[in-house]
C-alpha cells in the first residue's frame, strides 16, 4: 500500500528540540509543499498563503489548537532541516506514487559556463505524467553512466519504464534498472 504524504513527511527526522514541537513537521512541511504548488515563492508568501487558507490545512492537517503558528516557527523549521533529505523523501514519494515513465537524460544547465569552463551537467529523471524532474545528481568529474546508477540507486524504480538517453544505454546501467526492479527503453 501506497504511503500518504503525510506518512512520508511524518518519518523526517524533526531537527527541533523536544521543547519546540509544539507542532508537528508532517503539518509545517505538507503546508509549505502545499503552498509551493499554490505559486508561493518565498518563505513569508508561503506562511500568508497558509493563513489565508487556514480553516482548509487545520481541517485536514494536525496543527496545535488548530492554528498556523507564526512565520519564526516556519523559519525555525527551515534553518534546522536537511532540506536535500526533504527534497529527496518528496521526490521518492512522488516517483512512488505517481511516475509510470522516466526520463533519464544528461543536461547542462543554463548559466552555469563561465568563460573557458564547461557548463555544469547534471543527469537527471524526468516524469512524463507529472511533467516534473524527480530527481538529478551533478555529472561533473564522472562519467554519465556513474551520475546515472547513483541517481537511480536514490529513486523508487519498480515497475517503472525508463526511457535512457544513448548515452546511458550501457550495461551497468542497464542492470541497476533491472536489479531495481524497473525496464529500460532507449531513444
Amino acid at each position: 500500500m501506497e504511503q500518504s504524504l503525510l506518512d512520508v513527511l511524518a518519518a523526517i527526522p524533526d531537527p527541533r528540540g523536544r521543547r519546540g514541537r509544539r507542532y508537528p513537521i508532517q503539518s509545517l512541511l505538507a503546508a509549505l509543499i502545499l503552498a509551493a504548488l499554490n505559486g508561493q515563492g518565498s518563505l513569508r508568501g508561503m506562511w500568508l498563503w497558509a493563513r489565508a487558507h487556514s480553516d482548509r490545512l487545520t481541517r485536514y492537517l494536525p496543527f496545535h489548537r488548530n492554528r498556523i503558528p507564526a512565520l519564526e516557527t516556519f523559519r525555525t523549521l527551515l534553518c534546522r532541516l536537511d532540506l536535500s533529505v526533504l527534497l529527496e523523501t518528496f521526490n521518492v514519494w512522488l516517483t512512488a506514487a505517481n511516475a509510470d515513465r522516466i526520463s533519464l537524460d544528461e543536461k547542462a544547465l543554463r548559466g552555469s559556463k563561465r568563460d573557458c569552463e564547461a557548463p555544469l551537467m547534471v543527469v537527471a529523471a524526468f516524469s512524463h505524467k507529472l511533467g516534473l524532474v524527480l530527481g538529478q545528481v551533478v555529472a561533473e568529474g564522472q562519467d554519465k553512466p556513474q551520475a546515472a546508477i547513483m541517481l537511480l540507486e536514490r529513486m523508487p524504480i519498480e515497475g517503472k519504464l525508463l526511457t535512457l538517453d544513448a548515452g546511458f544505454l550501457t550495461e551497468p546501467v542497464v542492470r541497476k534498472v533491472v536489479e531495481k526492479g524497473g525496464r529500460t527503453s532507449g531513444r
